[in-house]
């Protein structure tokens, strides 16, 4: 595995949201209710990038194709198709002096 910059910290700031692709895989890092986060940039319902979505109060994600609500913390869907969604897939965050990126 190879650190990946993605973000200088000091750019990280609330309602930060930006796309990257790395090695092939889609990624969102996102900054929102005090915690960055980095997930697939997908929505695992019809695979609508979340890149797109809103971010809303507390710690989630809202799909803009259909208002499927994602915990950041958790992954898990919320709301009537809860249950038979996969969770959004989340990456561990690495550091290396002021940037933020993922070891992959």
């Amino acid at each position: 595995m190879a650190f990946v910059a993605l973000e200088k910290l000091s750019v990280l700031q609330e309602g930060y949201k930006k796309a990257f692709k790395v090695n092939g895989v889609d990624l969102l890092l996102i900054h929102h209710d005090d915690q960055t986060v980095l997930i697939e940039n997908r929505c695992p319902h019809m695979d609508v990038p979340l890149v797109t979505g809103t971010l809303i109060y507390p710690s989630a994600i809202r799909c803009r194709a259909h208002g499927i609500e994602f915990n950041l913390k958790t992954g898990e869907a919320g709301g009537p198709l809860a249950g038979t969604l996969e969770c959004l897939k989340k990456y561990p965050l690495a550091y290396e002096g002021n940037q933020v990126g993922v070891d992959l």
